[in-house]
């Protein structure tokens, strides 16, 4: 009985040690950067964008931010596909700032939304203007009369 313990504590003792590694060797990017939570809302349909997300040069316009740069900004999906219900596409988000501020991800959204109510994720992982070392991951929400609501941590890794 014994000898099939010490395996078992060998293995536990491995993931352990490996865990205190990895988190030793992340705690100075973490210390670097703050982890703070966006919540918003974004609209994607006429009327309130010219083009619908889904078709070339369509947008979504984020009408509600906890970001002050990103209220306004316009994610586009530049490379958009629909497949089985499901749509992917990279993602560059246009903040309407005076420095022209970006950010690049990519999104993808789970058709139809009775699924589940939170059946979208955008990651993003660069950005440039306010936006440098801008990294996110959000939760898309379902369609609503305002929108769809945007929840989740974001960060930036700077000097």
């Amino acid at each position: 009985m014994q000898i099939q313990l010490v395996p078992s504590v060998r293995r536990f003792a491995a993931v352990a040690a490996g865990m205190i590694l990895l988190a030793a060797l992340a705690a100075p990017s973490a210390a670097a950067s703050e982890v703070k939570t966006f919540t918003g809302m974004k609209i994607c349909r006429v009327p309130f964008v010219t083009i619908p997300a889904g078709q070339p040069g369509g947008y979504c316009l984020i009408t509600e931010a906890n970001v002050p740069f990103l209220e306004g900004a316009k994610a586009y999906y530049t490379d958009p596909l629909l497949v089985d219900g499901v749509s992917t596409s990279p993602v560059t988000i246009k903040a309407p700032d005076e420095r022209g501020s970006t950010i690049t991800g990519h999104c993808t959204y789970y058709y139809p939304p009775q699924v589940n109510p939170w059946h979208g994720l955008c990651v993003y992982s660069g950005g440039t203007g306010h936006f440098e070392g801008f990294h996110a991951s959000w939760v898309i929400g379902s369609p609503t009369a305002t929108g769809v609501t945007v929840v989740g941590p974001y960060w930036f890794d700077r000097d």
